[in-house]
């Protein structure tokens, strides 16, 4: 009797181990669901290039931020990003404006922000 309630524990230890496997190997599988928003964003990215490519970004004041290089997917998926090419007096680089935050101003486009949060900008 405690040989087959010791060989069912064993048993049911590498059926864990092997359901922990599987799932840590099936974390990189998305349901159909994740996939569809993902390629809706990335079509919705796709859409925005034209418009915001090339295009001046200023912020508080007239001050120039830069240019729109592109715009992508954040990594969380969730927000579309404006890469901007940031002038190179305010910390130079790229740094990524979440769309939301932008607003047309003419043929340019304006986001609230001063000359220290526009340096404190984290570079892509």
């Amino acid at each position: 009797m405690h040989e087959h309630v010791h060989r069912w524990t064993c048993v049911a230890a590498v059926m864990t181990l092997a359901g922990a496997a599987g799932a840590a190997g099936a974390q990189g599988a998305r349901s159909p669901l994740v996939q569809r928003a993902d390629s809706m964003m990335q079509m919705s990215a796709a859409s925005l290039m034209p418009t915001l490519r090339g295009r001046w970004l200023y912020a508080d004041r007239g001050l120039v931020v830069g240019r729109v290089r592109e715009v992508r997917v954040s990594q969380d998926g969730n927000t579309l990003v404006a890469v901007v090419v940031r002038r190179r007096w305010l910390g130079g680089g790229e740094v990524g404006v979440p769309v939301p935050r932008l607003r047309q101003v003419g043929n340019d486009l304006g986001m609230s922000g001063t000359r220290e949060t526009i340096r404190a900008m984290p570079p892509l």
